[in-house]
């Protein structure tokens, strides 16, 4: 029965439950790309993964360099675990290793990104690298204010190897 069916107590009990958090949870991997991919396909990867995830309203970022890929998912467990079957039976990757999977208490990403360590070969990629760049510095921030949580360490640890510099 939708809220605005329900008489009001009934529907702040469904508007509650339909806005609180408890189900999110995250999933962080590794893997590597079974052989470089051309600019081509990472635009297609690009759009098909933004376009998937939003549908099932998960968020994070993919990090791309030479062939290794790391990846931070976050959203409704339903909609992770879509994505990460989804992953898990591509055929354009291997070593496919799990970080960390679990609830996590708030989301950190708005929408899904992808970021490259070396320069992006497209105009797409550079646009999904200026909006990975943009979220940087929340993620930096957060780090000045307490510890990350360990998706979010993960992620920051893997772009500062791959591109030698800060998180």
């Amino acid at each position: 029965m939708p809220a605005w069916d329900c008489p009001p107590t009934q529907a702040l009990v469904i508007l509650a439950r339909v806005n609180t958090p408890t189900d999110l949870s995250a999933i962080a991997y590794l893997s590597s790309a079974v052989r470089p991919f051309s600019d081509d396909e990472l635009d297609a990867l690009l759009v098909d993964a933004r376009a998937f995830n939003n549908s099932v309203r998960v968020t994070g970022v993919l990090l791309h360099h030479d062939r290794s890929f790391f990846q931070y998912l976050e959203g409704p467990a339903d909609g992770v675990a879509q994505v990460y079957e989804r992953v898990k039976a591509s055929q354009r990757h291997r070593g496919l290793i799990q970080l960390l999977s679990g609830p996590v208490g708030q989301r950190h990403f708005t929408s899904w990104h992808m970021g490259f360590a070396d320069a992006p070969g497209s105009a797409l990629q550079s646009l999904a690298q200026a909006e990975w760049l943009d979220t940087r510095p929340a993620l930096e921030q957060r780090a000045s204010d307490g510890p990350l949580p360990p998706g979010l360490r993960l992620l920051t640890k893997f772009w500062q190897t791959w591109t030698k510099g800060p998180a």
